[in-house]
């Protein structure tokens, strides 16, 4: 079995584990947006490329690398450019080929590009789309033709691959955000709480993209026409006989079964995924529904600073936390107690009595209006919160009209601010009877600042 450092350099990955990694891959994206162009092909001109990274050592102070041979010198930003191109040379990222006329390129190897493609993407936080992809694979199985059969099938069963690898990614995607906020211990936390709640997650999570493929995207459209193309081609057996063929002179495959298996194979999966996409996108919805009730138990353990039961034992808990020397012993009675013998737990069994109730004599005059009140509002407070309540909260916002910007909002109460943010977090749940788009401002109420949105019926 082939190893992967069979296929690229054993100390490839120490650039990225080096004490100067940071200013090693700004270099890397340098000379991988310098030479990425259809002219040059991933190969530029050596003198090109030193002079983009001197642009860039001119303009950022960098201290000496620490992975310096003796001979080297780091003191202009000449020099300091030639290092990292050793270095990159040194650990199998870029090749150096003689051109004549004195002229030399670099050029980045294929494992290089991938790489630097995938850390470009991370960096830039770019995610993954998914419009339209649905309906590419059911127009290509819609005009699949035995003239290009194996090329329409192989993109068909190529595009299927990833969709279902893209959306598996956004699964774990969730719980990378759910990690984040479980982290968060204190109040201090809670704005970047909100801000990778309301702003990144999102943005990241509940993008166009994701955002069509459940609408005018979404799989039960085009469903049921993908799996009637792939029934229709397997139960032709001439077309099946002619694409075993076909795939035998293209793949220089020998043995027809071999070939008939790789047409059914490609098939079969195509057919298995598309039935299986609607779980993992319901999947992927529940991953959701887990992850903003557990932000907003958050937030509302965090802003929690009443005097009910909740609000003690939040205090409670903040205390015991926060102060590691604080002797338990002095809030509880603990001891040890042992088992002296085999009868030491026995209770003799009692003639059981039945209780006659007695009349309870209460004078009401003594709890006072404001008292009940307080009471009754303490009781319902667990009930404002719910998403049937929001839900109703924001309809009786818009009442007759269409939609209402957040800022519009009356914000004068921290209950006020805790249900704006329970209407961002639910709008996207099932059944919820609105919608939010977030806008490019910020905006600010009773100085509190946040990301302005617009909150429309739907």
């Amino acid at each position: 079995m082939a190893h992967l450092f069979d296929r690229m350099h054993e100390n490839f990955f120490s650039v990225l584990s080096s004490p100067n990694r940071n200013t090693y891959i700004d270099c890397i994206f340098i000379i991988y947006n310098a030479i990425d162009t259809i002219e040059d092909a991933f190969q530029g001109d050596r003198e090109f490329i030193i002079s983009k990274l001197v642009d860039y050592f001119d303009d950022q102070q960098i201290d000496d690398f620490e992975d310096m041979d003796e001979d080297e010198q780091s003191n202009t930003s000449r020099q300091k450019a030639v290092h990292v191109i050793n270095i990159l040379k040194k650990n199998g990222w870029l090749g150096e080929e003689e051109l004549g006329d004195y002229k030399t390129s670099l050029n980045l190897f294929d494992y290089s590009i991938q790489i630097i493609d995938i850390l470009s993407r991370i960096k830039n936080n770019q995610q993954n789309e998914y419009t339209g992809e649905i309906y590419t694979v059911y127009s290509l199985l819609s005009s699949f033709a035995i003239e290009e059969g194996i090329g329409v099938l192989e993109q068909a069963y190529l595009k299927t691959n990833d969709i279902i690898r893209k959306l598996k990614a956004l699964k774990a995607n969730i719980y990378r955000y759910y990690y984040d906020i479980t982290k968060k211990h204190s109040k201090k936390d809670l704005p970047q709480l909100l801000e990778k709640l309301l702003v990144e997650y999102k943005q990241n999570f509940f993008d166009s993209a994701y955002y069509n493929l459940k609408t005018t995207d979404s799989l039960s459209r085009y469903k049921r026409g993908i799996l009637e193309s792939i029934s229709k081609i397997q139960n032709d057996a001439d077309l099946m006989d002619e694409l075993a063929k076909t795939v035998i002179k293209l793949k220089r495959i020998e043995d027809y079964n071999e070939a008939f298996m790789y047409v059914e194979d490609r098939m079969r999966f195509i057919s298995d995924s598309f039935t299986a996409l609607e779980h993992l996108i319901l999947a992927i919805d529940r991953k959701n529904e887990q992850y903003i009730t557990a932000a907003a138990s958050k937030i509302l353990f965090f802003t929690n600073q009443s005097d009910d039961i909740e609000g003690i034992f939040n205090r409670l808990f903040r205390i015991i936390l926060t102060h590691n020397e604080l002797e338990l012993n002095q809030l509880f009675n603990i001891s040890q107690i042992r088992n002296l013998d085999t009868d030491s737990l026995y209770n003799q069994r009692r003639t059981r009595i039945k209780p006659e109730p007695e009349e309870l004599d209460f004078d009401d005059s003594l709890i006072s209006d404001e008292y009940r009140k307080e009471k009754i509002r303490a009781l319902l407070k667990n009930n404002i919160y719910g998403k049937k309540e929001i839900d109703l909260y924001v309809k009786s916002l818009l009442a007759d009209k269409k939609q209402i910007e957040a800022k519009d909002i009356q914000l004068d109460t921290q209950e006020d601010f805790i249900k704006l943010i329970l209407i961002f977090l639910y709008s996207k749940s099932v059944g919820m009877h609105y919608d939010i788009k977030l806008l490019d401002h910020k905006c600010k109420v009773n100085f509190i600042t946040f990301q302005n949105f617009v909150i429309k019926g739907v």
